[in-house]
């Protein structure tokens, strides 16, 4: 879901996860995640903005570095790295060989009463 109105653009927020996109702030339960980088949240934010639905490779590639050029190993480096700092969240972004990747999100709720 995104919120708008006239103090807030540009923002998701379903009570679990909230994102400013416009700000690169991303917050899991009300805690900052401080730990990644602007090209991670690009990514991330690209995948939030797909609703479920799979990214190719190389449109995130050229949404976070805005080149025509697709380079596969940074793009899975810093998959890679966004992964590993957002498992404790319950959020994993999934990889469709071939195609590209999609965000899964599990509140940690869930993941515990699983």
């Amino acid at each position: 879901m995104l919120v708008s109105n006239e103090t807030e653009t540009n923002v998701y927020d379903d009570g679990y996860l909230r994102v400013e996109f416009d700000y690169f702030y991303l917050a899991c339960r009300g805690a900052p995640i401080y730990s990644i980088s602007r090209k991670e949240f690009l990514i991330f934010a690209c995948l939030l903005r797909a609703n479920g639905r799979p990214v190719p490779h190389q449109e995130l590639w050229r949404h976070v570095w805005r080149e025509e050029e697709f380079k596969d190993n940074a793009l899975r480096v810093h998959i890679t790295n966004l992964r590993r700092k957002l498992a404790s969240y319950g959020i994993d972004i999934i990889p469709m060989i071939g195609v590209g990747y999609y965000l899964q999100i599990v509140p940690q709720e869930q993941m515990k009463s699983s």
